[in-house]
């Protein structure tokens, strides 16, 4: 259940205390720099989600392999994993935002970002309000579908590039499908949507403490960094059960 994940996710982050803090600045910072320039210089956005996606790497390959502590990262290893996880990441997320972009132009819906329609409940309501009932369940419907699709693919592309550090294994979608076969379609399937669960958890609690101020901030770090945790941890476990059984 998502309070298991998030229980065995506090641990494994403050396993190393000091470690932690140093996490928490990076964090911290990372939070001044896309609210300050990020929008402004996308050189800078891609320059965050690199260092990201490439110490969420390193935590699956930590984890994959039994760490139970947050791991430290060589500049290497970052940006090593960093453009390779960018690419995986663009690619996925580019097919994924062209079949909700179809979606919405053949349903007369503006465009969408699904985080925004399950978080934006009073938006969300208003629009479902300018069309009839059925077309909002189709649309919100093969939206979900679309995001859990290819979402579900692309964790396991992510679990491959960590293992073995390699973008023809995160391209391999016959080695994807089988790596799933092993692990199996249900189990991967319930494990996945508990990581869901409980991110979609952090990121409500996130957006309750946006207008507090400084203590808002430091919550809304804290929950950013138990989320980053709880979908790369999530990864990595996942992916290890695959290893375990080939």
């Amino acid at each position: 259940m998502p309070n298991k994940i998030l229980r065995g996710t506090v641990q494994y982050c403050t396993s190393n205390r000091k470690f932690f803090i140093f996490v928490f600045a990076q964090f911290l910072l990372f939070e001044c720099i896309t609210n300050t320039v990020g929008g402004i210089l996308k050189t800078t956005s891609l320059i965050v989600l690199m260092v990201v996606l490439g110490y969420g790497l390193k935590v699956t390959q930590d984890v994959m392999n039994g760490g139970e502590s947050l791991p430290k990262i060589t500049l290497k290893e970052l940006v090593n994993f960093g453009w390779k996880g960018v690419i995986v990441y663009t690619f996925y997320l580019t097919i994924q935002g062209s079949i909700l972009g179809l979606i919405s132009l053949r349903m007369h819906f503006p465009e969408f970002d699904l985080e925004e329609i399950i978080l934006k409940i009073p938006e969300t309501i208003e629009l479902f309000y300018q069309h009839d009932a059925l077309s909002c369940i189709i649309f919100l419907a093969s939206g979900i579908i679309t995001v859990y699709t290819i979402v579900f693919f692309m964790e396991i592309a992510l679990a491959r590039l960590a293992d073995g550090s390699s973008l023809r294994d995160a391209f391999d979608f016959r080695g994807i499908k089988h790596s799933i076969d092993v692990i199996g379609w249900n189990e991967y399937f319930i494990d996945y949507t508990i990581i869901i669960l409980a991110v979609v958890i952090l990121i409500y609690i996130n957006e309750l403490f946006y207008s507090y101020g400084i203590v808002g901030i430091i919550i809304r770090v804290i929950t950013d960094i138990l989320a980053f945790t709880v979908e790369y941890r999530g990864i990595g476990n996942v992916y290890r059960e695959y290893k375990l059984k080939k």
